[in-house]
């Protein structure tokens, strides 16, 4: 693995860049472009064309900006990566009300964070948004179940992995049995546990157990340290 401050080179065709308290990711495609997997808060697009100029490559050089679920600190910066890339933008079908302005922002309903209630932490992500000021910002294609299509030059599937929020889809990259979750699960230095805060518990163990079903040699995270499989702990 490749490391730099903005970010770490996973595989030979996966990169992971470091936004703060989250992460995007990088995934190059056969003909020579870039798929970035989530954009961060609205001026993490900085960072993520930082990174990639490390590469010595250019934001035009991303053709595909796929959200892995319409939280704030995963779409805020689709409206300039998309504005300066051109790339073309999608999110599963449940969350496009949530980035392009129609139903206000998505906020959680439930969570697991001892001491912290779920009408706080939507009190503290509304204080977040206020400050963020995000763009909404319009997708003009649909994530659903099943392999990319041709033209993106990515060998990779679609999961829907409701649970978390009932847009969250993960990434499948078979050549290298990895599956980016997005906020699915999330990595502390022990290993993978449930989201602190979700939609549908029912729905959100379901998801987990279809990427388990997969037996991933790597679980890639949104939030924390990325794992393998068997260091899953629910």
């Amino acid at each position: 693995m490749e490391a730099n401050t903005l970010g770490m080179r996973i595989n030979s065709s996966l990169h992971e860049i470091y936004l703060g308290r989250t992460k995007a990711f990088l995934i190059e495609a056969s003909d020579g472009s870039f798929l970035l997997v989530d954009a961060g808060m609205p001026n993490s697009y900085k960072t993520i064309i930082a990174y990639i100029n490390s590469l010595g490559k250019s934001v035009s050089d991303i053709k595909y900006i796929l959200l892995t679920h319409a939280h704030i600190d995963h779409f805020g910066g689709a409206y300039y990566m998309q504005r300066l890339s051109g790339a073309h933008l999608a999110i599963h079908e449940k969350g496009i009300q949530y980035i392009d302005g129609a139903s206000g922002l998505m906020l959680p309903k439930q969570g697991n964070v001892k001491g912290i209630k779920p009408a706080l932490m939507a009190g503290m992500i509304k204080l977040m948004i206020a400050f963020a000021r995000p763009k909404f910002v319009k997708p003009d294609m649909v994530l659903k179940e099943g392999m990319f299509p041709e033209q993106m030059h990515v060998k990779a599937k679609i999961l829907e992995t409701p649970g978390h929020t009932p847009d969250s889809i993960s990434i499948y990259l078979p050549d290298s049995n990895t599956v980016i979750v997005g906020d699915l699960l999330r990595g502390v230095p022990e290993g993978l546990r449930v989201p602190i805060f979700y939609d549908d518990y029912i729905s959100l163990l379901s998801s987990i157990k279809k990427v388990k079903d997969l037996n991933p040699d790597l679980v890639c995270v949104s939030h924390g340290k990325d794992h393998n499989i068997s260091n899953l702990n629910i």
